[in-house]
């Protein structure tokens, strides 16, 4: 055990000899203290080497903070720590990239060597980082002297600010620095989801794309300072998203330009439109060459895209000057000096710590309120466009309007006076339709009445048949005709002229009518001499009795003329049957015509059934 307490105090001894130049006091009104004196070394590959190192292998760094720029090489920092107070103390070292992947942390006391290490790369299982920076707690005794041994490597840089603090102190300045970018992160964040939420209710594209840059401006601050790899557990590095934020950012601002500029298709635009396009192919295969010729090359490519993006901006602004147009120029170029800024910082020209960020937050803070004013002054530009259009068309409307009226009260007047004349040839029409219709009448009386006799004609009786068959057939009741004849009316005429026959036919004729006493049965005029009755749902007995009721009262009368009694008879065939087929109406004047024949051939006067 002595022998390992003496190899560790030559060791501390060595490592105070090498890190002499480079030291942190601490006194009775130590606050903090960053850490601008100190040396580096890309030779170590250990601790043990680093220890041992001879101090001409080391560089020293004075009165400014480690920033090599794109170094890939993992690189060793040494200072000594000077307590001159009589009393132990606990001091935090705070290093002030959040950035880094690794980072390995040696305090060598003189008791033992404490060792703390950092890392973005672990499994996101076994996260080693739940804070905005990197804090080592540091034990340091009354009036001692110790070394700290610091081991950096990262992909994208060596940017590597330190600030040794009280704690106290510490404490104080982190809460009030996390309020303040805690509600800076969040107002911004607010009115990105804002300006999406406006997008909703208007459907206008510039509120989607505002909104979406704002939002990607608050993800950047929340991984520039910390809080992203805090709070936001993820596989990918820090310095990826920030890359892809700035991509992001990059690539959502030209639709936004266009939209609201209006650029027309110069050149210009053709050859920027082309190029943002191959910038959306790279960047989606870039990835897979190493983190820092990605970051090289995006550091390159962004600030020429926004210089470009800016100059035809302020060409169209030339063209056609606006204020959403000028607002919006204003926030690309603090979007360029966000970018720059950040350029500087890679390229080891400045040293970006988390306390110095507050500039790049008063810059996207201005860049996020410049798009929300250019995004709502747009569309109150369009809304008032829109609304003085619509009060030209209303202008024109009430022109349109009064024409029309009067043209309508013209119109009214010559419909007035065609009413009048309308109506007055209407009545004349209907006076000369009524005149019709009743000639109309006369002459479908003539067309279906015998002239003589009164009753129906031929012509009747063959309509009424066919209607009377189909009634039959669709009811399956019996329809019953009855034929009927003068007998020896050519000896009437012959005896007592052509005036007496037809007055001997009128009287039949009265007589049959007589006989009827149904609505639906009708007579009619068959021939000459000859009647045919029409007895709809009648079987044959009620047919019979009909006929024969007609048969006497033509026997039993005379017929007197030119004081000469005439008396005679008549014959009677009938025929009953219920329709199936209307197209053969002959069939029942068939039937009937041969009862009569019949009843003719036995001697007259007497009704025969078919």
């Amino acid at each position: 055990m002595k022998i390992t307490h003496v190899l560790l105090s030559l060791l501390l001894l060595l490592c105070s000899c090498v890190t002499c130049a480079a030291s942190v006091t601490i006194d009775d009104h130590f606050k903090s203290s960053k850490v601008t004196n100190l040396h580096y070394s890309f030779k170590p590959t250990s601790l043990k080497e680093a220890t041992t190192l001879d101090l001409e292998h080391w560089q020293l760094i004075t009165n400014k903070p480690l920033n090599l720029g794109l170094e890939k090489k993992p690189v060793w920092i040494s200072f000594n720590i000077e307590n001159t107070t009589s009393v132990r103390l606990t001091s935090l070292l705070s290093i002030d990239n959040p950035l880094l992947d690794e980072v390995s942390v040696f305090h060598l006391s003189d008791e033992v060597i404490l060792k703390k290490q950092f890392s973005h790369i672990l499994p996101i299982s076994q996260p080693s980082l739940k804070s905005d920076a990197l804090l080592i707690k540091l034990t340091l005794n009354a009036h001692s002297s110790t070394t700290v041994l610091v081991k950096v490597a990262n992909s994208s840089g060596l940017n590597v600010p330190m600030t040794l603090w009280q704690q106290d102190a510490y404490l104080v300045h982190q809460n009030s620095l996390n309020l303040l970018y805690g509600l800076l992160i969040g107002f911004i964040g607010a009115l990105g989801f804002s300006c999406l939420l406006l997008y909703g209710f208007s459907k206008k594209e510039y509120f989607a794309l505002t909104g979406s840059i704002i939002v990607a401006f608050g993800l950047l601050l929340l991984y520039l300072s910390g809080f992203g790899f805090r709070y936001l557990d993820s596989f990918v590095s820090q310095q990826n998203m920030i890359s892809v934020l700035l991509v992001l950012i990059t690539i959502l601002l030209w639709p936004l330009q266009k939209k609201i500029c209006e650029l027309n298709k110069t050149k210009a635009v053709s050859l920027l439109n082309i190029t943002m396009k191959l910038f959306v192919v790279s960047s989606l295969t870039i990835w897979l060459l190493p983190n820092w010729v990605s970051t090289l090359c995006y550091l390159l490519t962004i600030p020429i895209i926004l210089v470009i993006q800016m100059l035809i901006m302020f060409l169209g602004i030339q063209a056609h000057p606006s204020t959403p147009k000028k607002v919006l120029l204003a926030a690309t170029c603090c979007v360029f000096i966000v970018t720059s800024y950040l350029v500087i910082v890679v390229f080891g020209w400045y040293t970006m710590a988390i306390n110095s960020l507050f500039s790049l937050y008063i810059l996207l803070f201005g860049s996020t309120f410049c798009l929300c004013f250019t995004a709502i002054k747009k569309f109150i530009l369009e809304r008032d466009e829109q609304v003085m259009s619509q009060q030209t068309l209303i202008a024109e409307s009430a022109a349109q309007d009064t024409v029309l009226k009067e043209r309508l009260a013209l119109q009214e007047k010559a419909h007035k006076e065609l009413e009048a004349q309308v109506d007055e040839r209407t009545f004349e029409l209907q006076v000369t339709l009524r005149e019709l219709e009743e000639k109309n009448r006369e002459l479908e009386q003539l067309n279906t009445e015998d002239a003589l006799t009164g009753v129906k004609n031929r012509r009747f009786f063959d309509k009424k048949l066919v209607m009377e068959l189909r009634r039959s057939r669709r009811e399956q009741t019996p329809l019953s005709i009855i034929m009927l004849d003068i007998d020896h009316f050519k000896a009437i005429n012959d005896t007592h002229g052509h005036i007496a026959g037809d007055q001997v036919i009128k009287f039949v004729a009265n007589i049959i009518k007589n006989c009827l006493k149904r609505p639906l049965d009708e007579v009619a005029r068959y021939g000459g001499e000859e009647f045919v009755v029409l007895l709809p749902n009648t079987p044959a007995h009620g047919a019979f009795e009909i006929a024969k009721q007609i048969r006497q009262q033509v026997e039993q009368s005379t017929v007197t003329i030119a004081g000469s009694e005439i008396t005679f008879t008549i014959s009677a065939g009938i025929y009953t049957n219920i329709a199936d087929d209307i197209n053969n109406a002959e069939i029942f004047t068939k039937h009937a015509d041969k009862a009569l024949y019949s009843a003719k051939q036995n001697g007259r006067n007497q009704v025969i059934h078919f």
